[in-house]
């Protein structure tokens, strides 16, 4: 049924157990993951922030997704990562034209998300047209 997953991930707590479920549905179906991380620079640039976060959001992404592709590889299943930078919706939006579901945590980094579903997740969930899996945190 699933053959290929997207794993949006921020690094959270919420967002690993995405990683974990994701790899275990991914194994039992036999189904390959594609790990995606959005480096949201925009935000970042208009809160005031200087561009040396680039290079680290960019490092961030990466330790990250390295980690989510040791959890597969571990397991044995297929799994890429992808690196990109833009609005967190928006890229998960424009990567899910090409997958059977999308896996995310219920929510991500900050306050606010912490408090309520995410609203990169609330947002992915009313403009994706393939299923979400969503996982509590």
């Amino acid at each position: 049924m699933y053959r290929r997953i997207l794993v949006p991930t921020d690094g959270s707590a919420c967002s690993e157990k995405a990683v974990l479920h994701a790899v275990w549905l991914a194994k039992a179906a036999s189904a390959s993951v594609v790990f995606l991380f959005v480096m949201d620079t925009l935000r970042n640039y208009h809160e005031g922030l200087m561009t040396d976060v680039r290079n680290d959001l960019s490092h961030e992404g990466e330790r990250i997704l390295a980690r989510a592709r040791q959890i597969a590889a571990e397991a044995g299943v297929e799994a890429a990562a992808e690196l990109v930078e833009g609005d967190p919706a928006d890229a998960i939006f424009d990567r899910a034209k090409d997958f059977d579901l999308i896996a995310m945590g219920s929510k991500g980094k900050g306050l606010w998300k912490r408090l309520t579903v995410g609203s990169v997740t609330q947002a992915v969930l009313h403009t994706v047209a393939c299923p979400v899996l969503l996982v509590p945190c």
